[in-house]
């Protein structure tokens, strides 16, 4: 008689969304005058977890004219563990683009990884002088057992 193979054994492992998943999602939102560059939202993947980004967006909309107009954009950045910081999205409105109402919008969802240690930033900059912009940051990441 042959031995008999434990079922366990072949049983597949569950796939991510069946990992202990939970939702995480924030958004920031304000009309700001020039400012540097300033880090509005941050998400960092813990240890024993591993992440899978749903929607990222970046939105930036002329409120008031800018005596100067200097590229005021919202962004995020991805940092993986270990490495250096990269631009994956942008948003930004060029010096043409100083009217009241211009805007730019833009989304990314459903197809970033991320590892223990990798870091998202939502980030908002302008070098103008004055006027003001609303500046828009969101993500949605379903954070999972590695």
């Amino acid at each position: 008689m042959g031995a008999v193979k434990s079922p366990g054994r072949y049983m597949a492992r569950p796939e991510w969304y069946d990992r202990n998943p939970a939702s995480k999602c924030d958004q920031y939102q304000n009309t700001l005058s020039p400012h540097g560059q300033t880090v509005r939202l941050t998400y960092t993947v813990p240890a024993g977890k591993k992440a899978m980004v749903e929607l990222l967006q970046a939105d930036v909309f002329r409120r008031t004219v800018a005596t100067t107009a200097a590229y005021p954009s919202s962004s995020w950045n991805l940092t993986p563990s270990g490495e250096s910081i990269k631009y994956i999205l942008l948003s930004t409105l060029t010096p043409e683009q100083n009217a009241i109402g211009d805007k730019d919008y833009r989304e990314l969802g459903a197809t970033l990884a991320l590892f223990p240690g990798d870091k998202v930033e939502g980030i908002t900059v302008d070098g103008g002088t004055g006027g003001t912009a609303m500046y828009y940051l969101s993500y949605k990441i379903t954070e999972f057992d590695a």
